[in-house]
């Protein structure tokens, strides 16, 4: 009906588009190639020229609230609060700047989150 507004309702989950990082909306299937930088380390290459880097950690298969705040935390404080889990129970961090792999890793380090399961290395 013209006029009345669309009701929004909470069945189901939100779009995923609504979450995904600027970079990558940006560059939806617009992608050139991606390489591995290092164990657990990835950068994705758009055709414009933008970047996104990936750091891979895994993660137990059943968590609780205070791994995923921690988690959630990490997010915050290193991609504006991007992360995502794999199928295969990955923890993603997505970064679109590549200054803060380094101090992201040794977060990692120190929480005992061990960062791989991409090319040749060892997987969750």
């Amino acid at each position: 009906m013209a006029g009345i507004p669309q009701r929004e309702t909470d069945i189901g989950p939100p779009h995923y588009d609504k979450m995904l990082p600027p970079v990558i909306k940006a560059n939806y299937g617009k992608w050139k190639y991606h390489e591995g930088i290092r164990p657990g380390v990835m950068v994705h290459v758009a055709e414009s020229g933008d970047k996104i880097f990936t750091v891979r950690c895994a993660s137990p298969r059943l968590v609780g609230t205070d791994f995923i705040r921690q988690l959630s935390d990490l997010a915050d404080k290193y991609c504006d609060g991007f992360l995502r889990f794999t199928s295969r129970n990955n923890v993603e961090f997505l970064l679109s700047d590549e200054s803060q792999i380094e101090p992201l890793l040794k977060d990692l380090a120190a929480a005992k989150l061990p960062v791989g399961g991409m090319n040749n290395s060892i997987s969750n």
